[in-house]
């Protein structure tokens, strides 16, 4: 084909992307492909209309094949990146966007891309560093300034995140992302009239994504609830499932995790019958984590950021380290053979590959007491006696009802799991499921397990650490007690982490009479646990 004919080809297809004829651009771009494969401007202007469309794998190859043709070029390396991200290729993306901006270190996308990877990862001190490194070439480039906002908001710092608000909407009223954290801001600084004005409209705004509405729908749930206005915050509360509901319907049938529906009562009939479960030998002086477990919503995060004030207690933010271990006893046609036959050299396999993987996520120094805080690895209770059978367990508790009525008001990052907590009558036949599994473990094994309580936390904190840290096996520090102040100096990922920086308080203790109307819907459900656990 023509060079020249070509060229001008790519000028009308560009023209044509410029004056947002899509149709016209992908009919000429795929014209130039049928005839020049792989030629980088029309692959990257269809890659560039599939990913507006939401097809990310579709747009990958067209990427590659741009990469091919016209290798080291930022924005194609950028765009995928972007791709990648939206496959939840997290580690491919990130590479890309490096590679974008060593070609390039001041390229603005890939910056602003790679803060926002960091941000979504937790990864607060190089997103504060990317999101700065743009403000300090574009002082007022509004996503960076809406980005560093966010982090500030993961960093506890409300007032700055209204200030950095304010700035963005006076640069570009209306921006959707920019009202909806600064709502988050004034939730945070309890100005709740505030934060109902500003959010309510953002419940219906188009230019913000589903998940973004959902957040916004949250936010006046919780800004009605703390107002008192009860029937109007389950609404939005309802309202914000809904969404989240609708936009992770994938997971409604999911169940290839071990965290399913399914696979836990696939586990639970497994060990009915069964009185014990066999224990292979384990050598006495092995490192053993200590366990952190309940349901989530039952307060591990606020314990866990008592203990991890300790100086001689490790604990990084909720990874899933032991679910890898564990992941094929749980999950296959083959996996609960797996499980019953695991054997000693299996066994001590499984822990080396289980450390390996907490090595990845920090330094670990020799003499330090590594806590592993998920809520939901109880489930693998029947696991962990086997693999880690010396480990200590601290199974926190707490009034399921407010349990199961928390789960429903929060909004997490969506996972199987997580889905079956977008409604009360999920929320709590899991949590139903999830307890009768961890029970039936607690009863064939003799654990070294404690339960911790919530509103004993909340009551008597300063014992119940002391009980916890002589659990553990460490001599007392008066650093525990400081665990506000180190907990401000985290990024907590949990829906918790405003809570935990704050002075204990008992608002959330029986908050779910408050609902009564609402939560009669799984009284029958919920009953069994309220009077097993003490709670009637």
């Amino acid at each position: 084909m023509n060079t020249g004919t070509v060229s001008l080809e790519i000028q009308s297809m560009l023209h044509a992307l410029e004056a947002g004829q899509k149709d016209d651009a992908r009919a000429q771009a795929q014209s130039i492909l049928g005839r020049a494969p792989g030629e980088p401007n029309a692959s990257q202007v269809l890659a560039m209309l599939l990913l507006q469309e939401g097809k990310a794998r579709d747009a990958l190859p067209h990427l590659e094949a741009a990469d091919r043709a016209a290798p080291h070029h930022p924005p194609i390396l950028n765009m995928m990146g972007s791709a990648l991200k939206r496959l939840d290729r997290m580690d491919d993306a990130r590479e890309q966007f490096g590679r974008a901006i060593a070609q390039d270190a001041q390229f603005i996308d890939a910056r602003l891309n790679l803060a926002q990877l960091d941000l979504d990862e937790t990864r607060i001190e190089d997103a504060k560093s990317g999101f700065d490194f743009v403000l300090d070439l574009q002082p007022n480039n509004v996503t960076a300034i809406v980005g560093r906002g966010r982090v500030a908001l993961a960093l506890h710092e409300a007032e700055q995140v209204r200030d950095l608000m304010e700035q963005a909407l006076r640069l570009q009223p209306g921006h959707g992302l920019a009202s909806l954290t600064l709502a988050a801001a004034y939730l945070r600084l309890e100005e709740f009239e505030s934060t109902v004005e500003l959010a309510l409209p953002l419940v219906t705004e188009d230019q913000l994504s589903a998940i973004n509405r959902a957040y916004a729908a949250g936010h006046v749930a919780d800004a009605y609830d703390r107002l008192g206005l009860y029937d109007k915050a389950f609404e939005y509360y309802a309202l914000a499932n809904d969404q989240q509901a609708d936009h992770f319907e994938n997971f409604g049938s999911f169940d290839t995790s071990p965290f399913s529906p399914a696979v836990v009562e696939n586990l639970s009939r497994h060990l009915e019958s069964a009185t014990t479960i066999s224990i292979p030998p384990c050598g006495a002086g092995e490192r053993m984590p200590v366990f952190l477990v309940g349901f989530p919503r039952s307060g591990t995060t606020l314990i866990e950021q008592i203990l991890m004030s300790h100086p001689k207690i490790t604990s990084f933010d909720e990874h899933t380290a032991l679910s890898d271990t564990c992941f094929d006893l749980y999950v296959g046609d083959d996996a609960l053979n797996k499980f019953d036959e695991l054997d000693e050299n299996a066994c001590a396999d499984r822990r080396d590959r289980y450390w390996q993987e907490i090595r990845k996520l920090g330094e670990l120094d020799d003499d330090a007491v590594f806590l592993d805080k998920l809520p939901l690895n109880s489930v693998f209770l029947p696991a962990i006696a086997k693999i880690f059978p010396r480990a200590k367990v601290l199974f926190a508790l707490r009034d399921p009802r407010d349990v199961v009525l928390s789960c429903f008001q929060q909004r997490f990052g969506m996972n199987v799991a997580m889905y079956q907590l977008l409604s009360l009558e999920s929320a709590a036949q899991y949590y139903d499921a999830t307890m009768k599994l961890t029970m039936k473990a607690r009863s064939m094994n003799e654990f070294a397990l404690q339960d911790v309580r919530y509103e004993t936390v909340v009551a008597n904190t300063e014992d119940e650490a002391r009980r916890a840290i002589e659990f553990i096996g460490l001599e007392w520090d008066p650093a525990v007690m400081s665990y506000r102040e180190s907990a401000r100096a985290r990024a907590i990922s949990t829906p918790s982490a405003p809570q935990v920086i704050e002075p204990i308080y008992t608002r959330s203790q029986g908050k779910w009479k408050n609902y009564a109307v609402q939560m009669a819907i799984v009284d029958e459900i919920l009953e069994p646990w309220v009077e097993r656990f003490g709670y009637a």
